[in-house]
């Protein structure tokens, strides 16, 4: 059973990991064979394949500021809502889009699942879509729906 200061852990280990790089507070929380889920690409398994994703992730996304905004505790389970806002100032291996200096932002919502005081699994849900709009790799969807309308 997950308490409030698991929360707080929560917040400081995946905060530090993306705000500062700071890849070996993960052990604290995540077992060392989860799976997260990041649709719509492929599972990733392991914990040395999950630093090296967030490793990618700041290399192709500077200055990122990653905040939850809701966070919720609840039995083995924990749920969270966030954003995370950067610099797109390199290639991401996962969008394929290189570097266009822009500063883009993304919200998305994580479904945590505990075993044995570890994260054994994590499902993401990202906003990959409104991110490659804003970088330019994908029209705006908001933009062609409007110039029907007269806006």
């Amino acid at each position: 059973m997950l308490g409030q200061e698991s929360k707080a852990t929560i917040r400081r280990v995946i905060e530090g990991a993306y705000n500062r790089g700071d890849l070996e507070g993960l052990d604290e929380l995540y077992a060392p064979h989860f799976v997260y889920h990041n649709r719509p690409f492929p599972d990733i398994e392991g914990l040395e394949t999950f630093k090296q994703y967030i490793k990618d992730i700041r290399s192709a996304y500077s200055d990122l500021t990653f905040a939850f905004y809701e966070l919720i505790v609840e039995g083995d389970s924990a749920a969270s809502l966030y954003t995370f806002t950067c610099t797109h100032t390199g290639q991401s291996p996962y969008t394929l889009t290189p570097a266009t200096g822009k500063r883009v932002s993304m919200a998305g919502a994580a479904v945590y699942h505990w075993k044995h005081g570890k994260v054994i699994e994590e499902w993401n849900n990202a906003d990959w879509l409104g991110l490659l709009q804003q970088t330019g790799a994908v029209p705006s969807v908001t933009s062609r729906l409007f110039s029907c309308c007269g806006r």
